[in-house]
């Protein structure tokens, strides 16, 4: 898609511990169900453009804020809005329930400016919608289609360190923060064929191309019939996504 900016992004979050004390009767025995933006702060975001080969991460730690507080996310926030603030696509995992509300929020609580309305595609939801597996979760889906998979930790006590200070546990969070981004990757476009609502990609060229991934690898399969035309129906031969267009200059088999 070398027409349109998809990134692909993640974040990891670390509670407020002053915060969360004022709501602790409400909060869970396992934290991560109750990381809401109020009571928690950004520790990391990770981001990768699709198919450039490098993988980011900024961490709390890599600004002025963390000697003081370990939450002090501001300066954070501020990238994470000048990262996504120009994508035409955000892909996340789970992102939509989680991740693009939790920095819209902490966004407002430092009085910065929210993000726009951005085309955003969760791979957890197109999974729940168009898959029938175990579960969706990330690493359940990434054993399914023989992907990579996440970076093993810990668990909670990883967060907890971190929260210490730790340099090792920051060096490890930061690789597993970069790690789901490059998990997220491979996942998307394993489903990419799946995933309706892209941008089309025959908006940016002249010559026939695969709407969703902008290949000019197409092959016709057949023909699709609505009420007042034919089309051709085309198998792109790169994502292997499925589209109905006009076929210019298509190979026929």
């Amino acid at each position: 898609m070398a027409n349109t900016r998809v990134i692909l992004f993640d974040i990891e979050t670390l509670p407020i511990l002053s915060e969360a004390l004022k709501v602790w009767p409400q909060l869970s025995n396992y934290p991560g169900q109750t990381l809401k933006a109020q009571i928690c702060s950004v520790i990391n975001v990770g981001w990768k453009v699709l198919d450039e080969k490098k993988t980011e991460c900024v961490n709390a730690w890599d600004l002025k804020g963390w000697k003081k507080s370990v939450n002090d996310d501001k300066e954070l926030c501020k990238i994470v809005y000048d990262v996504l603030k120009d994508a035409d696509v955000v892909i996340t995992h789970n992102g939509r329930r989680f991740d693009w509300r939790f920095i819209q929020t902490r966004l407002l609580i430092h009085g910065l400016p929210i993000l726009p309305k951005i085309i955003h595609k969760d791979t957890c939801q197109e999974a729940k919608k168009s898959l029938f597996a175990f579960n969706n979760r990330l690493n359940t889906l990434a054993d399914c289609f023989s992907i990579r998979k996440k970076v093993e930790h810990e668990g909670w006590d990883l967060w907890v360190k971190v929260h210490g200070r730790d340099p090792k546990a920051m060096a490890l969070m930061t690789k597993y923060c970069k790690g789901d981004v490059l998990v997220l990757e491979d996942l998307f476009k394993v489903m990419r064929p799946l995933i309706t609502g892209m941008p089309n990609q025959n908006q940016f060229t002249e010559d026939a191309c695969c709407p969703k991934c902008g290949s000019e690898k197409l092959h016709a399969r057949g023909f699709a019939a609505t009420k007042d035309k034919i089309l051709r129906r085309m198998q792109c031969m790169d994502c292997k996504g499925w589209a109905t267009i006009h076929p210019k200059g298509v190979k026929e088999l």
